[in-house]
């Protein structure tokens, strides 16, 4: 049994070997298991007559390959890196794995879909450019992200200041601590990790290393639980056993298998993105002593809003107008047409229709310049829900 080998080397060694019996493999297995693996511990292994007998009393991601399943595997993966351990047995190439954009109110978004081998550099890419682009905050998306390389997790930790270790994990040898990798690009204090039920893995292992240091603020639901780490050990038949041999746990010994992290702000799904960004744009104008204004809910598309002014104003030429604008949540302020419809009132109306069922806020900024010479000295802010259908 060889529990770290190269796929070329796996190959020749599999070729070279003569048949082993049932048995054989069976005791192989068991004195594996007995050894290394991580959980409940099978009661009855040894009287154990089958591979599955063995198999069904591990948990769901112990898993035995036959040899033409494993060879499959090494052929598959003879790419990606030779160390065995990992927190989940893929973490494909995706040109596409890291995606960003600018959310209005200087706000950085960024989306990572799986821990890959080269995700340190994806992230450095994308997070100078949401800089240079004028991001002082960021919302980092690891929904849906099943994991990868436990090495980018401990990379991608490296990123917050706070976050100076990464995860524990506990073997059969005993509890072992990880730092994470400092990076000289960090992130912002407040940066905000969005994570859903599908969050795991690797995901899971930076947002309890997160929670426990108090590096970031977890948003959205309670992700999925699987904190185990999977090796692959190699059997004399030419097949494989992959096997739990441990679980991580966050830098103060917070559990993630089978509970999950519960995240610090709780969002319904679906709903993480653009709730946190309206709220990150309603604390900022607050801040800044804007006046709310309740605003109606279900309006028209195409809505067409009147902002009455209470005495003439000096608005200049409408199409340069820019002390008002209206913002689409989880996005940028959207362009709009303007027209004066008298001295004390303008008019603003989307360019193109607005999105069924989005979340919108109109806002006017002060500093609106009155016919008496007086300056508008407080901004208002006014949030809109579109209508869901056209009906």
């Amino acid at each position: 049994m060889k529990q770290t080998v190269l796929a070329a080397a796996t190959v020749i060694i599999w070729l070279c070997l003569a048949p082993t019996s049932l048995a054989a493999t069976l005791d192989e297995i068991k004195d594996i298991v007995e050894m290394y693996y991580y959980g409940d511990q099978p009661s009855n292994i040894r009287q154990a007559k089958t591979l599955n007998e063995i198999i069904n009393q591990l948990d769901e991601y112990s898993v035995y390959l036959t040899p033409a399943e494993y060879k499959d595997y090494l052929n598959q993966y003879a790419s990606a890196s030779p160390t065995i351990q990992v927190a989940s047995l893929t973490a494909p190439i995706n040109v596409n794995n890291v995606q960003s954009q600018m959310l209005y109110g200087d706000i950085g978004y960024m989306k990572i879909k799986t821990f890959s081998a080269h995700l340190l550099e994806d992230v450095n890419t994308h997070w100078a450019r949401l800089k240079s682009q004028g991001a002082k905050k960021l919302m980092l998306d690891l929904r849906f992200n099943g994991g990868g390389y436990v090495e980018s997790a401990e990379q991608l930790l490296g990123f917050f200041p706070k976050a100076k270790d990464a995860y524990n994990l506990k073997t059969r040898m005993g509890t072992e601590s990880a730092k994470s990798i400092p990076a000289k690009n960090t992130f912002p204090a407040d940066t905000y990790v969005l994570v859903n039920r599908y969050s795991a893995s690797a995901s899971e292992i930076v947002a309890v290393s997160l929670k426990d240091q108090n590096a970031a603020v977890v948003v959205g639901e309670t992700t999925k639980g699987k904190g185990s780490v999977q090796s692959l050990f190699e059997l004399e038949n030419g097949g494989a056993l992959k096997l739990t041999t441990g679980h991580y746990t966050g830098p103060k010994g917070t559990p993630v298998q089978h509970v999950g992290v519960k995240p610090t702000i709780y969002m319904k799904p679906g709903t993480e993105q653009i709730g946190m960004h309206k709220r990150l744009v309603m604390a900022d104008l607050v801040a800044k002593n804007y006046k709310f204004i309740k605003g109606p809910t279900d309006v028209p598309r195409q809505k067409i809003f009147n902002v009455e002014f209470t005495q003439a104003m000096n608005f200049g030429p409408a199409d340069k107008f820019n002390k008002m604008e209206l913002v689409k949540f989880g996005s940028v302020s959207i362009r709009t047409n303007k027209k004066q419809a008298n001295d004390q009132t303008m008019t603003i109306q989307p360019a193109s229709p607005m999105q069924l069922g989005g979340e919108y806020m109109l806002i006017v900024h002060p500093g609106i310049l009155g016919a008496n010479g007086r300056h508008v000295i407080q901004g208002t802010y006014t949030p809109y829900t579109v209508q869901k259908t056209t009906n």
